[in-house]
């Protein structure tokens, strides 16, 4: 399949890089190590393949062999990244990988639109789906780069749960993060460790002297291989300095097996084989990740990159194209890594011009990720918080939090706790991904600061009063009078032409909504609406409808409240946004119930609750209680007890409510079925209906504001009323009770 040369294509604001997609182009002297290549196709009836060695071992080689040869499998590339360890970036660039082999498999899985939905969402939906099709392989090469977080987290949880029809084959320089102990006894893995990677004397053979021609004697090859004990890059690099050398069984007797010894000749026969200009290439765009020929020319400020990539491609094995153009590459890593090594010794300090021009050509074309990091590593911090400033709000608002929160741990760490720009976007970032804790302690340093204006602030407050007041009002955790307070201070001092005006807008209108100060509410919801569409504040623009429309409900309009609330779900879903703004999904499923339309709005009120269990308990709480009215409506009482339950367990969570408690004592209750005597708890209820879910005893209380201690106590409760003594059994209790 042709792929485009573009660096970066998108989903709405969310990077897809399609280099990543395919594997590099396997080479003319590439040979297939057919006892390899069986073995990985034997591993098919496994459901997990690991290929962990150390660098250069030639995993990333073998992988794309196979895929090239396979003709009986569709087989999905990626190739990870740092840029991965976001779930957002991670689960795009995967459902198009698997998009591209079997189209049919993954044609209705939704990309991620937020990284707190996307084992809840997205991998739920993708196994589902590929359970049903045919057998097809995911190849995750360069599985060390994604380090712990939700994004490793996420291939655990596909890798646990995934059907016999997909199997899962990483590539790593370590050993994976994941329960291999236990798959290895049920007989659900397959490992190749660095000395089943090794050559073997035959395959050393047919590279040597098959593929490069070298026609070395049998004994020098065995020689060679005994003394580089079979390492594969080290095998290469001794065929590329035996191209020019005379006496080649001298040179044989001569080479050493250690990494040292390679570097030499790396450097002796390798790198100056080649000319001043082409060595200058290899050496100066070493800094790069991956390379063009513009890239190139910007960095090394020459004009013929793109030629002598091309030229160096056709010879040098290290030098591996990433597209079918031939317009991107990348070294091989270790190549990569050595000859910086060597930069570093030829041009000392070097570097950061190098990079400092890379930032520059990056920033120019809109590459924001790559302008960061390189600015970063040029040491320019300055240059490195323009472009995140002008960046975080859009990225954020497609879901990328840990994407940004990365581009803030990329600053020393005395800067990034002392600057208040990077403070403020990181108590944003985690207040978004609903860590709390790390969100009140960067406020909390904010607060100590003794700021004098400069730097100025990413969000373009004048103030640091105004932009906590902003950012407290958006985020105050079920505590209406608080958010009210602050949001009354941020619209004041906050000014017009801000970027968090929109924001500042909002948060004073919802609270006015949970006081129900209706008139205040739909008057600050028009203005966010006004701000927030021009300047792409999708995110708000879709939630401020959304209000606007159960506004419109409450008054009894009923076409201002479709209509409002068709706006909403368009601008959601023109935009990726429909796994974010659960409100969203409220306000459609009450337009559906005023239509008549009971079954369709049920189902997306539910779809409302399952996205804002990961948000503010106030919006949470008005969606279950949205929820049980509509259930008790479609006359089914039970799951209309337990939406009650839940929704008064999380009203009991906030410090003040608003109006959600009267709204939840309206709803007419209706006793459980006659044949119940459970005696549960309210909370016990919510706990015993999560039980049924994956989560563990600390995840269930994390979603429902409780210790672990509370969490477990309310269990061993509902073991005991339900007589039962495991998990499974209360589940089942609850099912057969009319619980569940």
């Amino acid at each position: 399949m042709a792929h485009t040369t573009r660096p970066r294509a998108s989903v709405g604001s969310r990077p897809l890089l399609l280099t990543k997609l395919h594997p590099p182009a396997r080479r003319d002297h590439t040979i297939v190590r057919e006892r390899l290549v069986q073995s990985l196709r034997a591993s098919v009836g496994v459901k997990l393949t690991v290929l962990a060695a150390p660098a250069g071992c030639g995993k990333t080689t073998l992988l794309g062999t196979w895929r090239d040869v396979e003709e009986t499998l569709p087989v999905a590339w990626l190739t990870l990244d740092e840029g991965d360890n976001d779930p957002v970036v991670l689960w795009l660039h995967i459902v198009e990988a698997l998009r591209r082999v079997c189209p049919n498999a993954v044609e209705r899985v939704r990309p991620p639109a937020s990284a707190a939905r996307v084992v809840d969402v997205v991998v739920r939906q993708l196994l589902n789906e590929v359970a049903e099709q045919q057998d097809v392989v995911l190849i995750l090469d360069d599985f060390h780069r994604l380090s712990a977080g939700s994004a490793r987290d996420s291939i655990a949880w596909l890798i646990e749960h995934a059907p016999p029809t997909l199997h899962v084959v990483l590539g790593t320089r370590s050993e994976p993060a994941l329960p291999l102990g236990t798959m290895r006894v049920r007989g659900e893995l397959l490992e190749l460790r660095a000395h089943e990677l090794a050559f073997t004397e035959e395959e050393a053979a047919a590279l040597l002297n098959g593929a490069l021609g070298l026609d070395l004697a049998p004994e020098d090859v065995d020689r060679l291989v005994e003394r580089i004990e079979g390492w594969p890059a080290g095998v290469y690099l001794a065929g590329l300095s035996l191209a020019g050398v005379v006496d080649r069984h001298a040179f044989v007797s001569s080479y050493g097996g250690t990494s040292r010894h390679v570097v030499d000749f790396l450097v002796d026969e390798v790198l100056d084989a080649h000319d001043a200009q082409t060595q200058s290439l290899m050496l100066r765009s070493s800094i790069l990740d991956r390379l063009s020929g513009s890239l190139c020319d910007a960095v090394l400020e020459s004009d013929d990159s793109a030629r002598l990539l091309r030229r160096l491609a056709r010879t040098n094995l290290f030098l591996l194209p990433l597209d079918d153009a031939g317009e991107w590459y990348r070294f091989h890593h270790l190549f990569a890594q050595l000859l910086r090594v060597e930069l570093e010794h030829r041009e000392p300090g070097i570097t950061q011009t190098l990079h400092l021009r890379a930032y520059a050509w990056h920033r120019s074309r809109g590459f924001v990720d790559e302008a960061i990091k390189h600015a970063q590593q040029a040491g320019a911090y300055g240059e490195a918080r323009d472009v995140i400033a002008g960046a975080w709000l859009k990225t954020a608002s497609a879901g990328r939090h840990a994407t940004v929160l990365a581009w803030v741990d990329g600053f020393p760490p005395e800067l990034s706790r002392t600057d208040p720009s990077l403070l403020l976007i990181r108590a944003w970032m985690s207040s978004l991904a609903g860590a709390r804790e790390e969100a009140a302690a960067a406020i909390t340093q904010l607060e100590q600061l003794h700021w004098d204006g400069e730097p100025p602030l990413a969000d373009g407050c004048g103030s640091l009063e105004a932009s906590l007041a902003t950012l407290r009002g958006a985020f105050a955790w079920g505590d209406v009078g608080t958010a009210r307070t602050n949001a009354l201070r941020a619209v004041e001092l906050v000014p017009a032409g801000s970027p968090i005006r929109p924001a500042a807008t909002w948060s004073l209108a919802t609270a006015c909504y949970f006081r129900d100060e209706l008139d205040a509410a739909e008057r600050w919801f028009d203005e966010t609406v006004q701000l927030a569409g021009p300047d792409e504040r999708w995110l708000l623009t879709t939630s401020a409808l959304a209000y606007r429309s159960l506004i419109a409900a409450e008054r009894g309009s009923r076409g201002a409240q479709r209509s409002l609330a068709d706006g909403a779900a368009d601008v959601a879903r023109e935009h990726g946004l429909e796994e974010i703004a659960g409100e969203v999904h409220v306000a459609v499923g009450l337009a559906l119930e005023a239509d008549g339309d009971i079954e369709a709005a049920l189902e997306s009120l539910e779809r409302a609750v399952t996205v804002l269990r990961r948000g503010q308990p106030l919006d949470l709480a008005l969606a279950l209680i949205c929820h049980a009215r509509v259930l008790r409506a479609a006359r089914r009482d039970v799951d209309a007890s337990a939406a009650v339950a839940e929704a008064a367990a999380t009203i009991d969570s906030c410090a003040d409510p608003g109006t959600l408690r009267r709204r939840l004592e309206a709803l007419e209750p209706r006793p459980l079925p006659h044949d119940v005597d459970a005696d549960l708890s309210r909370r016990e209820l919510v706990v015993l209906r999560m039980l049924k879910g994956s989560l563990s005893e600390r995840d269930i209380g994390r979603e429902l504001y409780l210790s672990h201690n509370t969490v477990h106590s309310h269990t061993k409760s509902i073991y005991r009323k339900l007589g039962v003594s495991s998990r499974k059994q209360a589940v089942q209790r609850g099912v057969m009770l009319g619980l569940l």
